[in-house]
């Protein structure tokens, strides 16, 4: 009797082992800066809730969440990405930014989302203009998953040093946001800055070591248009294009600007920005979770309050006296890939990873910005309170396939001008000529 009591439970547990599937979602995340595997962090936190109701519902399956999250760099990942979709072999979830949604849905990788997107509660708190940057062709592609803006940072300590008052400092970014002080109004501070003995040289403004979407958004503080909507193709604006390769070239050459600033070195370029007791660079443009990264960075002197007491944010001031300034938000998206066979179930996880709490978590953790409408009233975070009237001014990469030629061309003029190769005349010219061959009747030269 002792003997078969013991066997009968044993295949009963089997028998409901055997009756129980395990469904595997497998999800590919990038930062690469630290503080966002959150991208990451909350896929898990939404499983484990799915994973609950699921055995509330009396399913007879779980989830299993097999997900990573790289904090190397954009390129290789990307690549990864991409020999993943050509190969067939690609996860069921991938969170990229936005802007590919264009050249990976013209492709066929990307399932179409509108029909499920209704079905869930969860995204009808999305800020409705998110959806527009999540959309290609009228249709939607991807599912939001945060929002930022790239601000001018300023140091407070350095301009104090420069001998503005308190009351100069502090209406900084009221000046730049109604078009007082522009670009030229920058590189005039800086130079005496460097006059003075206050920064050493090339410390008078950095920008981001490397390629990126931010050009874009200097490109139109000059006066650039990127994308024309009434025929959806790209634009080239040669004049905006002279005087932003103008004013770099005047930068370089005033030393006020290094000649290697695309040295590709992120660590150098935050390290010179937080360095020393105040900070070493005047003028720096970043992105908003890049305060997450230096609260770290500095939390032997203080964190966010040495931040708050040193450095200042506002948008790109424009070129002219009166002109619109900029930012530029390039928000990330989880995308679902065209040959899953779990898209409801992926769907669903996504539906529990866009709830105002991890909204928050990711939004405070990583120094973005809310995507939810509802989750600002549950955040209690100084950076994300001041930071979020950038998003007044912001710009969105335009959902166009070939736009990351376009991206690399105007670069390669940035490039080129700062180390001196060519002169900003000589550099439209060339820039032209590469996007006239290389994107043809999908670019408009003006």
């Amino acid at each position: 009797m002792k003997a078969k009591w013991l066997v009968i439970p044993l295949a009963l547990v089997m028998s409901l082992a055997l009756a129980q599937q395990t469904v595997v979602l497998k999800a590919w995340t990038i930062g690469p800066d630290d503080p966002s595997i959150t991208r990451m962090t909350n896929l898990q936190a939404a499983a484990e809730k799915l994973n609950a109701d699921l055995a509330a519902e009396g399913a007879d399956f779980r989830i299993e969440l097999d997900a990573s999250f790289d904090s190397t760099d954009w390129d290789p990942y990307l690549r990864r990405v991409l020999l993943a979709f050509e190969s067939g072999e690609a996860p069921d979830i991938v969170q990229a930014s936005a802007a590919l949604i264009g050249t990976w849905a013209a492709g066929g990788f990307l399932a179409p989302l509108d029909s499920y997107v209704p079905q869930f509660e969860q995204f009808a708190d999305m800020v409705p203009t998110l959806w527009d940057s999540v959309t290609f062709q009228e249709t939607i592609y991807g599912i939001p998953q945060d929002t930022e803006a790239r601000p001018l940072y300023f140091n407070k300590a350095l301009l104090a040093q420069l001998g503005w008052s308190a009351e100069e400092i502090a209406s900084l970014p009221e000046r730049i946001s109604n078009g007082e002080f522009t670009w030229d109004d920058v590189l005039a501070t800086a130079k005496e800055a460097l006059d003075k003995g206050v920064i050493t040289e090339g410390n008078g403004y950095f920008h981001r070591p490397k390629n990126g979407p931010d050009f874009t958004q200097w490109y139109r503080s000059f006066g650039g248009q990127v994308f024309d909507e009434a025929s959806g193709r790209l634009v080239f604006n040669k004049a905006a294009a002279l005087r932003y390769y103008s004013w770099l070239a005047e930068a370089v050459s005033a030393g006020v600007l290094e000649r290697d600033r695309l040295d590709g070195s992120w660590d150098r370029y935050h390290q010179t920005v937080t360095g020393g007791d105040v900070g070493q660079v005047l003028f720096f443009s970043g992105g908003t979770w890049n305060w997450a990264e230096w609260t770290g960075m500095v939390a032997d002197k203080g964190g966010q309050d040495w931040l708050f007491e040193n450095f200042g944010f506002a948008p790109h001031p424009s070129w002219q006296q009166g002109g619109s300034p900029v930012t530029l938000s390039n928000p990330q998206a989880y995308m679902v890939w065209t040959g899953s066979e779990n898209k409801d179930l992926a769907m669903r996880l996504l539906a529990y990873t866009t709830v105002p709490e991890l909204d928050a978590k990711h939004a405070v953790d990583s120094g973005h910005l809310p995507i939810l409408m509802s989750t600002p009233g549950i955040i209690d975070d100084r950076f994300t309170a001041e930071v979020s009237y950038l998003l007044n001014f912001t710009t969105f990469q335009p959902p166009h396939a070939e736009l990351s030629k376009w991206q690399d061309a105007l670069y390669q003029g940035v490039s080129a001008v700062e180390s001196g190769d060519l002169s900003p005349e000589d550099a439209v010219e060339t820039i032209a000529a590469v996007m006239q061959r290389q994107l043809g009747d999908q670019v408009i030269i003006r």
